[in-house]
Order: C-alpha cells, then structure tokens, then sequence
C-alpha cells in the first residue's frame, strides 16, 4: 500500500517507467535536508520496494550556490553529516557529489547503472534549471518530483 499521496508526485521527465537495475533508486537530495518527515525519500524507498531494487541517497554539492559563504556550507555540511548518519543505521548508502547537479547526477546514474531519480520539489528558479539539465542528459531515466512539505503527519523510514 503507497504511503505517499499520488498528489505530491509528479514525472518531470518523459520517461515514465522504472525498468529495474542493480543500480536502484536513487533519491537526489537537495531542499529537504532531513530522513525523517521527508516524503521525496519516503517515495524513493516505496518505489525501490515496489521494484525489488535498492535505495541510494545523493547529494550535490555546487561549489557556489546563491551567493552562500563558508559558514553556510558548515552548517549544511554539519547536517549531510546527520543525514548520512541516519542512513547508514538504516542501511541506505549516502554519497556526496561534488559539482552541478545537471554533471554530477547523470555521471553517478551511469556510473551506477541507476533505474530511476527522486527529487524533492524548490521553488527555486535554479532548481528548475538543474532538473531540466538531468532531463536532457538522461532522457531514458524516469525522474520524479515530490512535494515534500510536510503537513503535520510525522514518520519515519523503516530499514528494508
């Protein structure tokens, strides 16, 4: 039974269907810095169940983002360290890339031999761009949007 609400889902690429690989799920963190109460990571592990495949976090590091200083890294780098704590409990592997989303992500999805993306959704013009640039570079890979605002109901991942 599906946890996340078909509502907060949407297919930004062209690709629809998830043909499983050994490379798995991979949930391309980026807004919503957190495990618990994050319905993006929540559909990426219903998505990788429902397909026998396994979950991946990633994470992508752009050397300059919106002007941020060295202090704001520290802090979100201080966090992606609780990040990957918590998902090592769990068991979900947890990787940093380093550089543009719209580079780094189809590299590692390759690399990995990926069968599909979760993304969480920003209002951010920039985050709009990056999604495009995954699109284009991998118009074979399902990539999917969620609405990860949480509403009040609390959950946690479970380990697989």
């Amino acid at each position: 039974m599906a946890v996340v609400a078909k509502q907060r889902v949407r297919t930004l690429s062209d690709a629809k269907t998830v043909e499983p690989r050994h490379g798995g799920i991979t949930y391309w963190m980026s807004r919503d810095q957190r495990v618990e109460d994050n319905w993006a990571l929540l559909y990426a592990q219903e998505l990788a169940r429902k397909h026998g495949v396994g979950l991946s976090v990633v994470f992508c590091m752009v050397p300059s983002f919106l002007g941020a200083t060295m202090r704001m890294y520290d802090f979100m780098l201080t966090g992606l360290e609780e990040v990957e704590s918590s998902l090592h409990a769990l068991g979900v592997p947890f990787r940093l890339l380093m550089g543009a989303p719209g580079d780094a992500l189809p590299a590692f999805v390759q690399r990995h031999s990926v069968c599909a993306i979760v993304t969480d959704f920003s209002p951010l013009r920039i985050g709009a761009e990056w999604k495009a640039a995954v699109c284009r570079k991998l118009p074979d890979m399902p990539l999917f949007e969620v609405d990860a605002h949480v509403s009040g109901l609390r959950f946690k991942l479970t380990v697989a």
